[in-house]
C-alpha cells in the first residue's frame, strides 16, 4: 500500500477550540499510513503567525511531541511574534504508546548498561522496548519530512529537537545523509549502549552543522558521557553548549529551547 497522507479535520467544542488557540498557533493533526513503521502515525503541525503560503518558513521537528509540542509551539510563537526569531512551522512527532514504543522508536540497539553505569541484562532492554530506530529514522526522512514539504511552504532549513532518548537519536544520525541543518540535543542519553551515539556522530559530521547541547549533572555517568561527546566533537561542527547545574533531567527542557533557539538565530535580522 502506498503511504497515504490524510488531514483530519475535527469539529471541536468551543472550549477546546479556545484552548488550542490560546497564546499559540492552532494544532493541525495529520495521519500518515507509514510504510516504514507498518502502522498509522499522527503528526502534529502548528503554523507561524500570519502564515502565508506564498512565503517559505524554517521547520522545527519536535520529538516526544506528547510532552514537548505544546511548549515549543507556544515559545516559538511568542519569540517570533516579538521578532526575536523568524516564524517557524512546528512539527510534533508523537509515539503511539510511550512506555514501550518510545524506546523502540528512538534507540538503535538494546543497551546493556543503565544511565548510572550499572550493567543490565536482556530483561531491561530488548525487542519489546528498544532497538527500532532504523525504521523510525526512515519514517522521519522518507515520509514525514517530504510530506510536510509537499503540503506546507518550507524553505529547507530544518531543526531537530530531541531530549533524553531524542537527543541520543539526534546524535546517532549526525553523520548520516539527513535533512537537518541544526540539531538541539537536550540532556541526551549518551550513556545508552555506553556512548554508541558519540561513536556514530564522529564518523562523518558536517563542519557547518549547528549542534546545540545542554546537560545537567545527575547522575555522574550520564553527565560524563555527555561531556565526552562535547570534548570529542569540538571543532567538528558549529557546537554550542549550556550546562544547567540547578535543573533536572526534565526541567531543563524549557531553558534549553530558549537558549538554543536564541543562539541559532543570534545574527538573524527581521525584515
Amino acid at each position: 500500500m502506498k503511504p497515504v497522507f490524510a488531514i483530519l479535520l475535527f469539529i471541536l467544542p468551543l472550549t477546546t477550540l479556545a484552548q488550542e488557540r490560546d497564546c499559540s498557533a492552532e494544532m493541525i493533526r495529520h495521519q500518515i499510513d507509514s510504510k516504514n513503521l507498518a502502522e498509522a502515525r499522527d503528526v502534529w503541525v502548528a503554523l507561524p503567525m500570519n502564515y502565508d503560503p506564498s512565503n517559505s518558513y524554517p521547520v522545527l521537528y519536535v520529538l516526544d511531541a506528547e510532552w514537548r509540542f505544546d511548549l515549543v509551539r507556544a515559545l516559538a510563537w511568542d519569540l517570533s511574534g516579538n521578532r526575536k526569531i523568524p516564524g517557524h512551522i512546528i512539527v510534533g512527532i508523537p509515539h503511539i504508546e510511550w512506555e514501550h514504543q518510545r524506546g523502540i522508536d528512538l534507540t538503535f540497539s538494546e543497551s546493556r548498561i543503565e544511565y548510572d553505569g550499572e550493567a543490565v541484562d536482556s530483561t531491561w532492554y530488548n525487542q519489546s522496548n528498544s532497538g527500532g530506530a532504523e525504521n523510525f529514522y526512515a519514517y522521519l526522512e522518507q515520509e514525514v519530512i517530504p510530506i510536510i514539504g509537499k503540503h506546507y511552504a518550507t524553505n529547507g532549513i530544518n531543526t531537530l529537537i530531541g531530549h533524553s532518548y531524542g537527543g541520543y537519536f539526534g546524535a546517532y544520525v549526525l553523520s548520516r545523509q539527513h535533512s537537518f541543518s541544526a540539531f538541539h540535543l537536550y540532556d541526551p542519553s549518551f550513556w545508552y549502549s555506553n556512548g554508541e551515539a558519540t561513536e556514530q556522530a564522529l564518523k562523518n559530521t558536517n563542519a557547518d552543522l549547528k549542534i546545540f547541547v545542554t546537560y545537567q549533572d545527575e547522575p555522574e555517568f550520564h553527565k560524563n558521557k555527555i561531556t565526552e561527546f562535547i570534548n570529542r566533537m569540538e571543532n567538528k561542527a558549529d557546537l554550542e553548549v549550556r550546562f544547567f547545574p540547578n535543573e533536572t533531567h526534565n526541567s531543563l527542557f524549557m531553558e534549553s529551547f530558549l537558549e538554543g533557539i536564541r543562539w541559532q538565530y543570534l545574527y538573524w535580522m527581521p525584515e
